[in-house]
């Protein structure tokens, strides 16, 4: 048995912050408020008046430290749940970007082997193929198809048990049969990089879909159709208040402004923040790919950012949830417990854990601790200290 003490912290959970210790017994929190005295051969971690938070979560995420998961290799996957872990990641949803079938079922494959040695993955999300051609922001549009019912049956049996989220669009032909299918079989549906009006989105939140990916990027709001003027999927979220969103909080993707519209309007229990962090993420370089390293996904990454080639679009960010925190000081100005809690709590319940997001007697030992500028000094995964360097 082991235990791990964390002192002199000043402790983020249940919406405020206080001082206080917090007792860790092997993988779980023993005691959110400790007092007592200190079991023998109990480790001590200083905090030195540092902020101690719940590790974070991050339900969206393609890459990082020069790896993609669509390397399809152990490797791949590893190197980047470790990139993210050290950046105060300690739950990773990896991401898949719309590729050929074939190599989205090898990434599946791989994926199941990779998640029993990194224990920071939490399942896969499948953004793709089945999206909007018109919203395809970075994807590659020769590969975007509705979804089949034998496709559908394929992915989820090579799937079982390992995709716990998919971004689709809904408004593609056969949505109906696809959402209702991926809610039969517990996998979470989001709606993403789609040119829905707000109508076609109602309904598809009918049908099963229930997040938004990446709100106010390939989410259209008002424009007109046919010369009639039409509200779109922005507006569908903010009135259906089940629903809830995410949003890039890399200070380049979403707005001040329209973050703190969506946190007014939904609230922070149904706002996430999320890096959708990619290859070059953790690095410093100007050229990356998107995905697969091929000639077609190469992208720029300029102005903390990642960009196509021509720079019609962004490519996905090269941030990490460290950056995210800073970010939502220096960019978003955000009250430091409504940052944590859309980077720990409500991504937890989006996801439906119930042992992860929170500093609590009970829950798992996934720990961050980071300075008053948000410069991250420990983490802690299933209560081992993680190095950091």
């Amino acid at each position: 048995m082991s235990y791990l003490l964390i002192q002199n912290g000043k402790v983020i959970a249940n919406g405020e912050i206080r001082k206080g210790d917090i007792l860790i017994h092997d993988t779980k929190i023993l005691d959110d408020n400790f007092a007592g005295e200190i079991p023998v051969d109990c480790e001590v971690l200083d905090a030195k008046g540092n902020y101690v938070s719940p590790g974070f979560i991050d339900i969206h995420v393609h890459g990082g430290a020069g790896y993609d998961i669509m390397d399809c290799t152990e490797e791949a996957f590893c190197e980047v749940a470790n990139i993210h872990l050290k950046n105060g990641t300690t739950t990773i949803v990896p991401t898949a970007v719309t590729a050929p079938m074939e190599d989205i079922y090898e990434m599946i494959e791989v994926c199941k082997k990779a998640i029993d040695k990194c224990p920071s993955i939490y399942g896969l999300h499948l953004e793709g193929p089945y999206l909007s051609v018109n919203q395809k922001g970075a994807h590659n549009e020769k590969l975007l198809h509705a979804p089949t019912t034998e496709e559908t049956k394929q992915l989820l049996e090579v799937g079982k048990g390992i995709i716990c989220r998919m971004t689709a669009a809904c408004e593609l032909d056969n949505m109906q049969e696809f959402a209702q299918t991926l809610k039969e079989h517990g996998v979470g549906l989001a709606l993403g990089h789609s040119d829905a009006t707000a109508a076609q989105a109602l309904e598809g939140f009918r049908w099963g879909f229930s997040h938004i990916t990446h709100l106010y990027s390939a989410t259209p709001s008002v424009r007109k159709i046919n010369q009639v003027v039409t509200a779109g999927v922005i507006e569908a979220a903010y009135l259906d208040d089940a629903v809830t969103v995410e949003l890039i909080a890399d200070g380049n993707h979403a707005t001040e402004h329209g973050l703190k519209l969506a946190m007014k309007i939904k609230g922070t229990d149904n706002v996430a923040l999320v890096t959708d962090a990619i290859r070059p993420a953790g690095l410093d370089v100007t050229e990356s790919y998107l995905g697969a390293k091929l000639p077609e996904n190469r992208v720029i990454v300029e102005d903390g950012v990642a960009k196509l080639p021509d720079r019609s679009s962004f490519a996905g960010s090269v941030a990490t949830m460290a950056r995210v925190l800073k970010k939502s000081k220096t960019h978003y100005h955000l009250e430091l417990v409504d940052a944590i809690k859309m980077m720990t709590e409500t991504p937890a319940k989006i996801l439906g854990a119930t042992d992860i997001g929170k500093i609590q007697k009970g829950y798992r030992a996934d720990i961050v601790l980071f300075d008053e500028d948000c410069n991250i000094s420990n983490v802690i995964k299933n209560g081992r200290i993680v190095e950091t360097a």
